[in-house]
């Protein structure tokens, strides 16, 4: 019994030994300093805008024919007026699809770059972890997860500057 109590004394002592090596990563600052998150927001605001031009440019074809309707329409039988009506209506109605149709466009490719992006930085920070001895890298933002961490933790810079050659190797 004395020996069972020994080893497990021995067991317990021998694993509070073994150090835990922790850093810390400021996402915020990641996210920021990020090359490839810099990429997606261009190609996003650019695709965007292009977007934004072609509705635009609908809304300005569709303005010009209501206003033109307007001009005319007091000399128009009612049938007419009614008809031309209808036809502004269902006009105006395919217009408002197609500004839901890019808007939702936007969203889920926004969605799925940023799922990949995280997926990417994830898939490396873990990769930083094993070849530097890291058993855990946690995620901070501003003062959320981590409270209080000694600036010898952060990995913040080195991560980022690592996370950027790789990708720009990639490009």
């Amino acid at each position: 019994m004395k020996k069972i109590i020994l080893i497990a004394m021995v067991g317990l002592f021998m694993t509070s030994c073994t150090q835990t090596k922790m850093g810390y990563i400021n996402v915020e600052d990641l996210m920021k300093e990020y090359q490839a998150t810099k990429d997606m927001e261009t190609r996003l605001k650019a695709k965007q805008e292009k977007l934004a031009k072609q509705l635009d440019s609908l809304g300005g074809i569709f303005d010009a024919k209501l206003n033109a309707y307007k001009k005319v329409a007091p000399k128009m039988s009612a049938r007419n007026r009614n008809k031309k009506e209808q036809e502004l209506l269902q006009e105006q109605q395919i217009l408002q699809q197609r500004q839901q149709k890019a808007t939702q466009e936007l969203q889920k490719d926004n969605q799925e770059s940023s799922k990949k992006l995280t997926d990417d930085i994830e898939k490396f920070v873990a990769g930083y972890a094993k070849q530097n001895g890291y058993n855990i890298i946690l995620g901070t933002s501003g003062s959320g997860t981590v409270m209080y961490g000694d600036d010898t933790l952060n990995v913040t810079k080195e991560v980022i500057e690592k996370l950027n050659a790789d990708y720009n190797s990639k490009k």
